[in-house]
């Protein structure tokens, strides 16, 4: 049985940089799309390539292990696919209210403009949590106690430094996830396409 390798999947070097990997799978979904003529199971092996070498936890674990986590894999796409939802759901809802003729709405546009501010934000946010992080584990050294007893001031930076540890994990996932999506609706030009994909793509979430 041969391995799945994310790399050969997509045709890049275990170097290849984020922006690379992105117009790869660019180029690799265009062509292995069901909508355009393409294979569902090769398409959706292209999608599984983009989803672990997008997520930074799930490619350091193939990068050093070779293993796949395939849940994480699963759960990154569902994530992806759950903000693509819940920002089509918005665009409609605003669409309407406004009184606005839904045929004459780009929501793929829409969706971009929204996708691409949010991750503006998360990347600003990931920056500020870098440097808090940092500044937590220099104050860390400068605190020390003479008797060689347990410094419980120490212990508290400690556990705040492992909190904001998580929290910078957490951040990452999720900037991962709108760079995703954003990749994503780069593919189709219309709603009508990027959601019958993603419906075409449910089924893969079921082991």
């Amino acid at each position: 049985m041969q391995m799945f390798d994310p790399y050969a999947v997509l045709d890049l070097p275990r170097s290849a940089s984020v922006a690379s990997i992105k117009a790869a799978y660019r180029t690799r979904a265009r062509m292995t799309h069901p909508d355009r003529g393409g294979e569902p199971a090769e398409f959706m092996v292209v999608v599984k390539a983009f989803g672990v070498l997008s997520d930074p936890a799930a490619r350091r674990l193939f990068d050093e292990t070779g293993r796949v986590d395939e849940d994480g894999a699963r759960s990154h796409r569902q994530g992806v696919a759950t903000i693509l939802a819940e920002m089509f759901d918005t665009a409609v809802s605003t669409a309407l209210s406004l009184g606005l003729p839904l045929q004459r709405v780009n929501f793929v546009e829409q969706m971009a403009s929204a996708v691409r501010k949010q991750s503006a934000e998360a990347g600003s946010g990931y920056r500020r949590l870098e440097a808090d992080l940092a500044a937590l584990k220099a104050l860390r050294t400068r605190i020390r106690r003479r008797d060689g007893q347990p410094n419980i001031f120490v212990q508290r930076l400690d556990e705040q430094v492992q909190n904001k540890t998580q929290e910078l994990v957490d951040a990452a996932q999720r900037q991962a996830l709108l760079e995703t999506a954003l990749t994503e609706l780069s593919n189709y030009d219309s709603e009508v396409e990027l959601f019958s994909a993603l419906e075409a793509e449910a089924p893969a979430a079921t082991p």
